[in-house]
């Protein structure tokens, strides 16, 4: 079978324009094979490994006056771009530095333009880097390891370096790490260290895009933000601005400023705001952190310069409880230093959670138990130590409330903690109509149980205000009570402080009424037992006018001998305490003398000398018939009828032709300072 000549020419003319673009296609990758090729052969022989190596290693030394190594293989990579590969790189640390090099890099590739390489220079356009340890450092003085200082200009007369001394121009258009991490250390201080995960760095007109995410202990952030030119830092002719947004788990922070170069490097300025709704994000800075209250607003200028940070002005909300104010850290000597003033116009410390807001209402007045807890615990003091740094705050508030208490107002102070020793020094605040002022100074010296100091003193305070903070209410009307201490103890618990307790406290009540049936709904202690004998026998559902009280102990070491320093004192009976108040072993053993006051028309022929006794631990004394004296079954009918059924206490008249003072002569019982000195320091 023949086939037509016309069939061939048609294939021809099909084939023809395919096999012309077949060779095309062959010819440009050939060309594009042998571009890229004479690329190579033209970046291997210009700058082959050994001589990139030493140039990269000559520029960086001349920008940044550190040795640059590359320790490991240094390779040239054409895919996806052209770019130097090396493993292994240091960077020279300060000479004062912690350790030999500032920076070490596992692995790097550099991306450098062709077009520059063919010209003799060595244009960085990408930097990408991977396993970074880098070690941030200052000398304690002022001098930081990312200050560069290039060498010395060469003298007028020495002659311009040969061909190799090309210039380098580092123009970044991208940088990208990963598994960085960076140590930094102040001082003699301890580094502290965090881990870049991933890095992105992109440049446009106003410096760099960043974008990375970092984490502190537990805690990761993602950080966004904007940047300046990398070229500034290493100039150090001008600040580097940073405006960047960091986002964590419940909390978000933003901070805008300039950080210094040159001279200035480690100079900060920056307006800082910070909001967190969960302690997590304060983990890094150790676990004390979780009891912080939450949420926790944050706004300030922070100026940091010299190892010494400032934050004014400071604006807290924590809580829900607004602060104002100022701080400075200085961390420049050799205790760093807090000073702050911060002011509230109201704090409500039951907001902010803990065991201590919880506590049950009435601990100090409500019903006794079966088993009552002792007054003093033998649990160790929060504080044992000095905090290692110096503080010096003042803080003023309108108003405090504080659990179970009444509301504070008009509160100041100033809280001071130097070497060996913390004060609360100027504290004056108004609670239940009165006004009390005081101070505490707490000495904490190696080796030695912590001393405290106490001296307060409260003038014309409301009982019936503290008793509806302290006890509910209902049980006083009226009245008015001075306190006042001035003590000195030792020890690592409240138990040991009561056992060493040396000094006075007085307390004085007037004008007071007890209400029906009160005195056996509150706690046992020496008052609410007295107060119990002074209700006369079947009287318990009237009320108690009590005209004064007073306790006054002249403690020693633990040991409160009474002299008749304890007295109440009702329209009819006065009645007054003598023993002993042993803190040591938590125990009492009081008796009471009970006197009929003149004008119940008693004849004192007619009474006994009976005393009552209150005896038994703190938390629970008992009430018994002393064991001096005989009663008298006539007398003591005689003084049941006389004084309303006081039948229980066979009073022995102290002179019924003049009135006696109990209360009067308790607190004029002379008084001394702990130790003939006093407290306050003078």
């Amino acid at each position: 079978m023949r086939v037509p000549r016309r069939l061939f020419a048609d294939r021809k003319a099909y084939a023809g324009p395919a096999q012309r673009w077949s060779r095309v296609v062959a010819i440009a990758l050939a060309a594009v094979a042998l571009l890229f090729g004479a690329i190579y052969v033209a970046i291997v022989v210009a700058f082959p490994p050994a001589r990139l190596a030493s140039l990269l290693a000559n520029k960086v030394q001349s920008a940044t006056g550190r040795e640059f190594r590359i320790d490991g293989d240094l390779s040239i990579r054409l895919f996806p771009s052209i770019a130097a590969q090396a493993r292994d790189i240091a960077l020279g640390n300060a000479t004062w530095g912690s350790r030999a090099d500032m920076l070490r890099v596992q692995r790097a590739a550099i991306d450098v333009s062709p077009g520059a390489l063919l010209k003799g220079e060595s244009r960085i356009v990408r930097i990408d880097v991977e396993g970074v340890d880098a070690l941030l450092e200052s000398d304690g003085a002022g001098r930081y390891n990312w200050q560069f200082t290039p060498p010395e200009s060469a003298p007028a007369d020495t002659k311009p370096a040969p061909q190799d001394a090309r210039t380098t121009r580092i123009e970044l258009e991208r940088v990208v790490a990963s598994n960085v991490l960076v140590a930094y250390r102040d001082g003699d201080s301890a580094a502290r260290t965090l881990t870049i995960k991933t890095l992105d760095l992109r440049s446009n007109d106003n410096g760099s895009e960043v974008a990375l995410a970092l984490s502190v202990g537990t805690q990761r952030w993602d950080v966004e933000g904007q940047v300046g030119p990398g070229a500034i830092l290493l100039e150090g002719k001008e600040d580097w601005p940073f405006d960047l947004q960091l986002a964590s788990d419940g909390a978000t922070v933003s901070a805008k400023g300039a950080v210094g170069t040159g001279e200035r490097a480690g100079a900060v300025v920056a307006d800082v705001s910070a909001d967190l709704a969960t302690a997590a994000a304060l983990s890094a800075l150790g676990p004390d952190a979780a009891w912080v209250p939450m949420p926790l607003e944050l706004r300030t200028r922070v100026r940091y310069s010299q190892r010494k940070l400032r934050a004014e002005p400071l604006h807290m909300s924590v809580a829900g409880q607004t602060i104002e104010g100022r701080m400075a850290l200085n961390t420049a000597q050799p205790r760093p230093r807090v000073d702050a003033v911060l002011a509230a116009r109201s704090l409500d410390l039951t907001k902010l959670g803990g065991s201590a807001a919880t506590s049950k209402r009435g601990e100090l007045g409500g019903p006794a138990s079966k088993a009552p807890e002792p007054r003093f615990a033998d649990t160790p003091l929060l504080f044992t130590a000095v905090p290692s740094f110096e503080l010096n705050l003042d803080l003023k508030t309108e108003s405090l409330r504080l659990p179970a208490t009444p509301l504070l107002s008009a509160v100041r102070g100033r809280l001071l903690s130097t070497p060996g020793q913390v004060r609360l020094d100027d504290v004056e605040f108004g609670v239940a109509g009165g006004r009390v002022s005081g101070r505490v100074n707490l000495v904490l010296a190696p080796g030695a149980p912590p001393r405290v100091d106490v001296f307060f003193d409260a003038k014309s305070v409301s009982i019936e205000a503290l008793d509806a903070a302290i006890a509910g209410g209902g049980h006083f009307q009226g009245g008015r009570a001075n306190l006042s201490a001035n003590l000195a103890m030792t020890g690592a618990t409240p138990k040991q402080l009561a056992a060493s307790a040396t000094g006075n406290a007085l307390l004085a009540a007037s004008d007071t009424t007890l209400a029906a049936g009160a005195a056996a709904a509150l706690d046992r202690n020496i008052l609410m037992t007295m107060l119990r004998l002074l209700i006369p026998k079947g009287s318990a559902d009237r009320a108690l006018a009590v005209q004064c009280m007073v306790v006054n102990l002249p403690l020693r070491r633990g040991v409160a001998s009474i002299d008749r320093s304890i007295a109440a004192e009702t329209r009819e009976v006065a009645v007054v305490a003598s023993g002993v108040i042993d803190l040591i072993g938590q125990t009492l053993r009081l008796e009471l003398r009970p006197s009929v006051k003149k004008g119940l028309g008693l004849n004192p022929a007619n009474l006994a000398t009976d005393f009552m006794e209150i005896s038994g631990p703190l938390q629970n004394p008992q009430v018994g018939v002393g064991a001096k004296g005989a009663v008298r079954g006539a007398a003591k009918v005689g003084v049941g009828v006389a004084t309303g059924g006081l039948s229980l206490l066979v009073p022995s008249v102290m002179g019924a032709t003049k009135d006696i003072s109990a209360c009067a002569d308790a607190a004029a019982k002379v008084q001394s300072a702990p130790s003939g000195k006093s407290t306050s320091g003078e």
